[in-house]
């Protein structure tokens, strides 16, 4: 479960995630938040798997792990980030003054490794919004994060599609109404497949090209993951398909099950059907997939530009390369022909002397 805590509105909300099971931390957190007067939104789970669950489903411009979680520690977490090449400044907060924790914490990624007490959470506020301008400088200015956005240009797909998105000076995707994988408007000149448009969209969301916001949730169906799926009312009780009013009079379960259980009831239960591969399942076997806006960081569009001008040329290079040396080889190729050919007339004219 998120429990989140609203903020006044400026120019600037600063989202963070807080992984900590302990709900008393959480809440001198958002003490000290609500003191020092800036504009900071906590969303706070209590265990790795909610985190997973839900961080990408907002653009959180910080995370706080506590190392010691009942399943996972904060740096199980921190490692599973790393793998995924999340680009989000992240701090570590514990009660164990372990300097070798620290330091793991620290080479897994972390910006900082804070001992929980109400005296350095007195100050977090502030550092957290410095550490958060820090890294967004540094995303945008340090040559490794350059060279890295520059690296997933090279990729055929991103390419195209950070170059449909620039020609066509569109600076928002939204979702179809009845699809979670195309967006409006459409893109000329892109031909791909639904997961190729996922993992293109992921990659620019997680290297900060593209920010994304969920705008809604969606039933997919647990055999065949399709979102193609319809709702279908149940009896609570037995997730029979017949029921009609009650005929009791004025009962507070104005329904009657005719599917075999006949009991009342005064609410149905949702139960599903997919229209993909016709699976029927009840709701708590039901996945979800959330539907997102995306929207282009403009700040990187002129970077984006130039790195698509470099790939162009570099690709031109290796072209004129390959073709230069297909042009050696067929050179070398004919000059072993004329060589064969010369060795042959020689010996034929010592032999007829």
């Amino acid at each position: 479960m998120i429990l989140s805590e609203a903020r006044p509105v400026s120019d600037r909300v600063y989202n963070i995630l807080m992984v900590e099971d302990n709900l008393n931390h959480y809440k001198i957190l958002l003490r000290f938040i609500k003191k020092s007067g800036k504009n900071i939104v906590v969303d706070h789970v209590e265990s790795a798997h909610e985190f997973f669950n839900v961080f990408l489903t907002k653009n959180y411009d910080l995370l706080m792990l506590d190392y010691n979680l009942a399943q996972f520690t904060g740096l199980g977490i921190l490692q599973k980030l790393s793998e995924m090449q999340v680009t989000t400044p992240i701090i570590m907060v514990t009660q164990q003054k372990d300097p070798e924790i620290a330091t793991n914490a620290m080479k897994l990624g972390a910006v900082d490794f804070i001992i929980k007490s109400k005296e350095n959470f007195r100050y977090l506020p502030e550092k957290i919004i410095s550490y958060i301008n820090d890294y967004e400088n540094e995303i945008a200015n340090n040559e490794v994060f350059k060279l890295k956005r520059k690296s997933l240009m090279r990729s055929n797909e991103i390419n195209g599609y950070v170059r449909a998105l620039v020609e066509s000076k569109e600076t928002k995707l939204t979702p179809r109404a009845e699809t979670t994988y195309f967006y409006e408007p459409e893109l000329d000149g892109l031909e791909m497949d639904t997961v190729t448009i996922e993992k293109v969209l992921q990659l620019l969301t997680v290297n900060r090209v593209l920010s994304k916001k969920p705008v809604a949730v969606r039933i997919t169906c647990p055999r065949c993951d399709s979102d193609n799926v319809a709702t279908r009312p149940v009896c609570p009780n037995c997730g029979g398909k017949v029921f009609v009013k009650n005929e009791g009079g004025e009962s507070e379960e104005p329904l009657r099950c005719l599917s075999g259980c006949g009991q009342t009831f005064k609410h149905v239960q949702a139960a599903y059907a997919c229209n993909n591969c016709f699976k029927e399942f009840p709701q708590d076997e039901a996945k979800y997939r959330h539907i997102y806006n995306f929207e282009v960081n403009v700040s990187m569009l002129e970077e984006m530009r130039q790195s698509m001008v470099n790939t162009d040329e570099m690709k031109m290079w290796e072209e004129k390369n390959k073709q230069y040396s297909e042009n050696i080889e067929q050179t070398k190729q004919m000059q072993e022909e004329i060589r064969t050919q010369l060795r042959a007339l020689i010996e034929h004219k010592i032999k007829k002397n």
